[in-house]
């Protein structure tokens, strides 16, 4: 059985699950209906167009489905259905993502799920962030952002990220096994760290060479939270007071929103040094002042990037600005072997990672497709289409990699003076 799955919102005028599907898999997953809730009420919400999302196979089967039915200011969860062999994968998780963002476009701020002890989808509610009642097994959370919130994130050209794009971050095990430890579980789980004392991070810098993710980082953390997305682009934001002005007034105008991800790339073009370049004083004075504003606010979190955190102005690097400072680096090894073994299965994996030293995921998708148009002009050559070995090695040797051997001197020495985990 294929491993591959998709999440999507239930399109009611193009509907990519028919009623009778839902039904066949509510029977097949056995407890998966609420605990208030029956398969008439699942398909009245249904043609009632109420908010839902699916899971498809990579052979497009169904093999999950979440309903909702919005009632004034609450979403109350009618299902959770996940077919048994597709358990234990995230798709409970990225189903709530993907419906928690239909329910919050038709006004609602709260999202209810009343289900019975067991039930198919507990985990998935506590990945969510939902919180547990206790005498009842309810589990309730506000949903990502009210209509008021929606209408800043949308000012400011911010988005839901879809679900799924942690998992698909592919060939950094170590950093994201990191980031969810010390970034992404203490947020999405608040209450139980503020039980054991521990402050969840307001503030990040991502640090690494040119391509090697951080950017990806950021959204996928959006992603994997439910949370919106907001960047704040350096080139829009303009240069001395008229920036510092800018950055303010785009700072003010988000702090009304909750659950929100405030991404800043290119940190080094509007914070490097002020002695080094004196015009961007007044940003790195706003940053300052602002900073401390935003970190007061529980459910947000700031994440600036930069290539270079040498070129940081010293004052932003002190204890108490950034919570974390984290060292983005190309793959390791291992993270090579995953990104050969996704991207070209014809070849044997560890033998590629041993040649692509300094390569990123984006330079593994050249790789692929240098194979494939190998494989291809033999094709029309008369000769045989299939991607081998030879071909994939041919292509590694055409490839330069992203982060050259001194890219990669000059980020461990930066990991090793700077790094704050």
């Amino acid at each position: 059985m294929s491993t591959g799955w998709r999440v999507l919102s239930i399109d009611h005028r193009d509907p990519i699950a028919p009623f009778e599907e839902v039904v066949s898999l509510i029977d097949i997953a056995g407890t998966a209906t609420g605990a208030a809730y029956g398969r008439s009420d699942v398909i009245e919400a249904l043609h009632e167009y109420q908010p839902a999302s699916a899971a498809l196979s990579s052979a497009g089967a169904l093999v999950g489905v979440a309903v909702a039915r919005v009632s004034g200011p609450d979403a109350h969860l009618l299902v959770l259905a996940l077919h048994p062999e597709w358990r234990g994968k995230g798709i409970g998780s990225a189903l709530l993502g993907a419906l928690d963002q239909e329910v919050v476009h038709r006004g609602a701020r709260r999202m209810l799920a009343l289900v019975r002890p067991g039930q198919v989808g507990e985990a998935a509610f506590t990945n969510r962030g939902f919180d547990r009642s206790s005498g009842l097994d309810l589990y309730e959370r506000a949903v990502s952002i009210v209509p008021e919130e929606l209408a800043i994130v949308e000012q400011y050209g911010g988005q839901f990220p879809g679900p799924g794009l942690w998992e698909v971050m592919r060939g950094f095990s170590s950093t994201k096994d990191l980031i969810e430890r010390r970034v992404i579980a203490p947020l999405a789980r608040a209450e139980l760290a503020d039980r054991v004392g521990l402050v969840p991070p307001a503030t990040i810098l991502l640090f690494g060479p040119p391509g090697t993710g951080k950017t990806s980082f950021a959204r996928a953390i959006a992603s994997r939270l439910s949370w919106a997305f907001v960047e704040l682009h350096p080139a829009l934001l303009g240069a001395g007071v008229e920036g510092a002005l800018a950055m303010r007034r785009a700072l003010d105008d988000l702090a009304g929103v909750d659950r929100l991800v405030c991404f800043i790339d290119e940190a080094d073009e509007i914070v490097a040094d002020r002695l080094g370049r004196p015009e961007n004083q007044a940003i790195v004075n706003e940053l300052l002042k602002s900073m401390p504003a935003f970190k007061s606010r529980p459910e947000r979190l700031m994440v600036m990037a930069t290539n270079s955190v040498a070129m940081i102005d010293p004052a932003m690097l002190r204890p108490g600005r950034f919570d974390l400072i984290i060292p983005v680096g190309a793959p390791d090894a291992s993270g090579r072997k995953e990104l050969a073994a996704e991207l070209v299965p014809a070849s044997d994996p560890e033998e590629v990672a041993s040649l692509t030293t300094g390569f990123t995921p984006a330079d593994f998708a050249l790789v692929a497709q240098r194979s494939a148009q190998r494989a291809f002009d033999r094709a029309v050559a008369g000769g045989d289409p299939t991607v081998t070995h030879a071909d994939v090695l041919g292509a590694v040797a055409e490839t330069r990699p992203s982060v050259s051997g001194a890219a990669t001197d000059r980020f461990e020495l930066e990991s090793k003076e700077y790094a704050r985990l």
